[in-house]
């Protein structure tokens, strides 16, 4: 298997938070669709929305953080 140039990363943009690490959570079904719903208006996926709420809760979310980034569609 070939590596890329920056170390196995997919080609694409910077992530925004650094390097991440896999978290499985388990959400009530009628909070999923709340937590959709904003994520959906705001135009983020619901990965982003859960990791900003968080950010925000513990003080870790820093004004420049919140600016939008090119994100590619959900599908993508």
């Amino acid at each position: 298997m070939q590596r890329s140039a920056k170390g196995g990363r997919k080609p694409g943009p910077t992530p925004r938070w650094g390097e991440r690490q896999q978290v499985s959570v388990k959400l009530p079904v009628p909070h999923r669709a709340v937590y959709e719903q904003e994520a959906a208006r705001l135009g983020i996926s619901l990965n982003e929305y859960l990791v900003r709420f968080l950010a925000r809760e513990h003080g870790l979310l820093r004004s420049d953080q919140v600016e939008e980034q090119e994100q590619l569609p959900l599908g993508a």
